[in-house]
């Protein structure tokens, strides 16, 4: 299917697009990947600029040689890709990372040092809300020291000290972010920054970035952004929105091998010590062990750095750029919408986002049917991709099934037993979907459900 000039075909490499797999129902098939909110698959110019690279692969900012030189001038220049995608400050620094998780943990790393708590939304990922208790609950216990056998007990210490410091904000029953609750957490309370997702990774649910960035400014709170479910379907613009710091990563925008980012403040980072110190992120070492500094981006990013990571993020930004966002945008919603007027109409499926607010992502379950049997069963017998479980977003999980309370469950997770944890089942387009792919899920939802 082609739709404003975008075809998967073109974007994709036919080993991709048609990789065979065997279904106990239709046989050898091509595999249909609905799991995009997890992983994308690599665009095509992505696979080749890689092949490129790795022709002049060295060692990045450590040699002479003219392998050395083009790898380093490369891995630099997708600083300056990102920055642009994004439109970051000019004084701000990328630095990079693993993925989200780690921009996440380098981020709550910087802020233990400074006064104040941190406010984390209620349908935040796991990876932009646990990091912030370790880091505050490993800060509070003041660097006490214990034995081995203590360890239990100072584990227990800091998740305890860590969650005082960690305050949540909800949506309301609409599952939007309401301003004024927001500011009524930044007005009882020193706030030192405020974490926000841009897309729920469960509903798709985009609140306003723009307005929440002033409001936490209104009260000289930093702004940080996860954007890892959001820039690859959206346009984002740090100076228009008010962010302060972003973080992402590239396997959910087509850039595979372990890369992601965390874009902040040049005044701010140089405040700090690395979060990891080692080779390669510092000048001189003196006779006493003294290290002599860096001020700059080079000073967070020890040892040998991912440089493929980084390149092939640059790679995948500047196609998305080149298609538009906004056309991605529209060919993506128009898929969404086909599956989601489908699901509706078969009386045993329940969704768990409204129409109105849409964006990539469906969350639904069959009736009396358990998620993830039926995400096996998608898998197994149909080709299709997809993704079942609570997908690190417990609160929203616990939210849109109306649990109350969970003591069963955490009883039954302390036993080993974690099939009582809830679950909903997501299919999430990118990309690489067509109209067929939609086809053969809604076709084996409705082949699943006349079972029942």
């Amino acid at each position: 299917m082609t739709i404003n000039n975008i075809s998967p075909n073109k974007l994709f490499s036919s080993s991709i697009l048609k990789y065979p797999v065997d279904t106990s129902i239709l046989g050898k098939v091509n595999y249909v990947n609905l799991d995009n909110a997890a992983t994308t698959p690599p665009l095509k110019v992505v696979e080749k600029g890689l092949s490129k690279y790795m022709i002049n692969y060295g060692s990045v900012h450590r040699g002479a040689g003219q392998k050395s030189k083009i790898s380093t001038d490369m891995y630099e220049d997708s600083r300056r890709i990102i920055k642009s995608f994004v439109n970051a400050p000019t004084d701000s620094y990328v630095l990079f990372t693993g993925n989200t998780t780690g921009a996440i943990n380098t981020a709550s790393y910087f802020f233990s040092f400074l006064k104040g708590k941190i406010a984390v939304s209620s349908i935040e990922h796991s990876s932009s809300w646990l990091p912030w208790i370790k880091a505050e609950g490993i800060k509070a216990l003041g660097g006490q020291q214990n034995t081995f056998n203590e360890m239990d007990s100072v584990n227990e210490q800091i998740q305890f000290l860590g969650r005082r410091q960690v305050l949540q904000y909800d949506v309301n029953e609409n599952f939007e972010f309401d301003l004024t609750t927001i500011e009524n957490l930044l007005k009882k309370n020193h706030i030192k920054v405020l974490v926000l997702t841009a897309s729920s990774n469960i509903t798709g649910y985009c609140p306003d970035i723009k307005k929440i960035g002033m409001l936490a400014h209104k009260y000289g709170v930093y702004f940080l952004v996860d954007a890892c479910q959001f820039l690859q379907h959206h346009k984002i613009d740090m100076k228009e929105m008010g962010i302060d710091f972003l973080v992402a990563s590239g396997h959910k925008f087509y850039a595979p091998y372990g890369g992601g980012f965390l874009i902040g403040p040049k005044n701010f980072l140089d405040s700090f010590l690395p979060y990891q110190i080692g080779g390669g992120n510092l000048p001189y070492i003196t006779k006493t062990g003294e290290f002599l500094r860096y001020r700059n981006q080079l000073a967070h990013d020890p040892g040998t750095p991912n440089a493929i990571g980084a390149v092939t993020m640059a790679l995948a930004l500047e196609q998305i750029k080149k298609i538009g966002v906004e056309k991605i945008n529209q060919y993506e919603t128009g898929l969404t919408n086909k599956l989601y007027d489908a699901l509706k109409k078969n009386p045993n499926v329940e969704i768990f986002v409204e129409k109105n607010k849409l964006g990539t992502v469906i969350p639904f379950r069959i009736k009396n049917m358990d998620s993830n049997e039926v995400a096996e069963r998608l898998n197994s017998e149909y080709g299709i991709g997809v993704r079942a479980g609570s997908f690190c977003a417990y609160h929203v999980i616990r939210k849109l099934l109306g649990i109350k309370n969970d003591s069963n469950i955490i009883e039954a997770v302390k036993h080993g037993n974690t099939k009582t944890i809830p679950a909903l089942i997501r299919a999430s387009i990118s990309l690489c979907n067509n109209e067929t792919d939609i086809e053969r899920l809604i076709k084996a939802i409705n082949k699943i459900t006349t079972r029942i």
